[in-house]
């Protein structure tokens, strides 16, 4: 564990305590993560385009689709924790493909696809490293760029709520940097009462 980078070190001790499972990817709830699911998908339009899903866990997002009969063409999870990969590719969703990647370590080796996602993943990284995946994540798609972050505009007291291992991001801070890489961005964190936010940056304006 203490090879691992620290961004990587919570991921680490709940895959040592968890395996390659949905305890492993850190969510409170499934509700929570469905949630998220749920926002993106109502500013986005995946289907029949190639998705990215960068920090995939054991592959939930592709599931989501699956379930809401919305058919990517086709999907890629990456993810760190080889467990988590391994747990993915047992579940044989069709179209779908995972990978053991690091994405700090390859953020100028990504494929270009229509449309990536990163949801929960750069929760436990600083938010300097966590705009400078951003900005290089949204260089890549075709489409757009669909991200989450804990916001800190949630009106709640930081003395009273512990989030190890993540951390609030500047919410006004991040729109302002998104802006200026597009006009076409979505934003709200109304689903969870202020706790976390979403944006959907595109290359054009969004197709709904």
């Amino acid at each position: 564990m203490s090879d691992s980078p620290h961004y990587l070190q919570p991921y680490q001790e709940a895959v040592e305590n968890y395996g390659g499972t949905f305890d492993a990817t850190l969510w409170h709830s499934k509700e929570g993560q469905v949630k998220r699911f749920e926002v993106f998908c109502s500013f986005a339009n995946f289907a029949n385009h190639s998705i990215l899903d960068v920090g995939c866990g054991i592959g939930d997002f592709a599931q989501y689709l699956i379930e809401k009969q919305i058919n990517y063409s086709p999907f890629h999870g990456i993810d760190a924790m080889a467990e988590m990969i391994n747990t993915a590719n047992t579940r044989s969703f069709p179209n779908a493909r995972f990978s053991v990647v690091d994405i700090v370590k390859t953020l100028d080796d990504l494929p270009r696809v229509d449309w990536i996602t990163c949801s929960g993943t750069l929760n436990a990284m600083g938010e300097p490293l966590a705009i400078k995946i951003i900005d290089n994540l949204y260089a890549h798609c075709t489409l757009g760029l669909a991200f989450n972050f804990l916001s800190d505009q949630s009106r709640r007291d930081p003395n009273s709520e512990s989030l190890e291992p993540a951390s609030r991001f500047h919410t006004v801070g991040i729109l302002e940097h998104v802006l200026q890489k597009t006009p076409h961005v979505a934003f709200t964190q109304t689903y969870m009462e202020g706790h976390d936010a979403t944006i959907v940056m595109t290359k054009n304006k969004l197709d709904q």
